[in-house]
């Protein structure tokens, strides 16, 4: 009995410990986890050493979390604890996962990744995630849902800067589609990352100096990268750090919130979703019915600039920042045009000499 008690205090010690990671965990998830016990308590322990020290990324933690609690409802639904679970048991969960095969895919990998720090920590005797096998999955380009030059166009051009929210926002999708971040590195971006470099290019003849790099582009995995600002994203950044008035201010992040007045300047930063759900409401205003969303800017540039007459994919790996090229390729949609031309050349019926 004092065994148990103790177990007990335990467990509520480390749910108090780790109250801000593991808030998300339900009395339904406890049972799961099996927590009548010492096996409970270091369950408990172990999700929160997997998301607190051994996962860097916030948005990877929240992922994580996502994942395990669809698991974890799931395994309470079909009263499964966790130490019971086997590989026909994740098999069903995933034939029933409503996600696409990209998502399941990335929902599988979370529940190895889980189970495999069980197993080490001995909670488990085998990690039934890893002999689960999905469909082939490959893709010949990325699904992320551009806007053509005339879309683009149209987007930023709807925007009017005679408000603080329109000058804002023309800012925000400035720096995405014209230095290729992504969300999370705009997000990121402070006053003091925005400086002064000389940088000197030559147009007709002529000499032209002006401020040349947004730095540093906070990426995935730590990566830090430096990218020449474009001349427009220039003209908008400068325009709202003039008037939100944050120009002096080297720790202020550059994107923040608005008071519900939308006149209001607020010290919270901007989120993701904040952000997400201004690019669809945008979007909406110019009756463009694709479902775009921030990582579409990041397609458009690439595909824009390799439209361009000597533009190279390794240039655009090394301003994307991808790891591989072959990603790189995959958010190149001007071959997507080119396929358009060549259908095009088969001209049936028309003609002299016409069938």
């Amino acid at each position: 009995m004092d065994s148990v008690v103790s177990d007990s205090v335990e467990l509520e010690v480390l749910l108090d410990r780790g109250s801000r990671v593991l808030a998300w965990i339900s009395e339904r998830d406890l049972v799961v986890l099996e927590c009548q016990g010492d096996r409970g308590a270091r369950a408990v322990e172990v999700l929160e050493e997997t998301l607190e020290a051994d996962t860097r990324s916030p948005h990877t933690r929240q992922a994580y979390k996502h994942v395990w609690k669809l698991f974890l409802d799931y395994c309470y639904t079909h009263r499964l604890r966790l130490v019971n679970v086997r590989t026909l048991h994740v098999s069903a969960w995933i034939k029933v996962h409503p996600g696409s095969k990209s998502t399941k895919r990335q929902h599988l990998s979370a529940l190895r990744r889980l189970f495999a720090k069980l197993l080490v920590k001995g909670l488990v005797k085998e990690n039934p995630a890893k002999e689960v096998r999905l469909e082939r999955f490959e893709e010949d380009s990325s699904p992320t849902p551009i806007f053509d030059s005339g879309e683009i166009a149209k987007f930023l051009g709807s925007i009017r800067t005679d408000s603080l929210q329109g000058i804002r926002d023309k800012a925000l999708f400035s720096v995405l589609l014209y230095s290729w971040c992504r969300v999370s590195a705009l997000l990121s971006l402070r006053v003091e990352d925005w400086y002064f470099r000389e940088l000197v290019r030559h147009v007709d003849g002529r000499e032209i100096r002006g401020k040349a790099s947004l730095a540093p582009l906070k990426e995935k995995r730590g990566k830090v990268i430096e990218v020449p600002a474009h001349s427009q994203l220039v003209e908008q950044l400068d325009n709202w750090l003039a008037v939100a008035g944050i120009a002096d201010k080297p720790e202020s992040p550059i994107f923040l919130s608005l008071g519900k007045d939308h006149k209001t300047i607020l010290q919270s930063p901007l989120d993701r979703r904040s952000v997400f759900k201004l690019v669809r409401k945008r979007a909406k205003q110019c009756e463009i019915l694709k479902d775009v969303g921030c990582h579409s800017f990041r397609a458009t540039s690439i595909t824009e600039y390799m439209n361009q007459p000597g533009a190279t994919l390794e240039m655009a790996q090394r301003i994307a920042g991808h790891k591989n090229i072959v990603t790189t390729k995959r958010y190149d949609r001007s071959r997507d045009r080119l396929t358009i031309d060549e259908i095009e050349r088969v001209q049936i019926g028309r003609g002299t000499n016409g069938v």
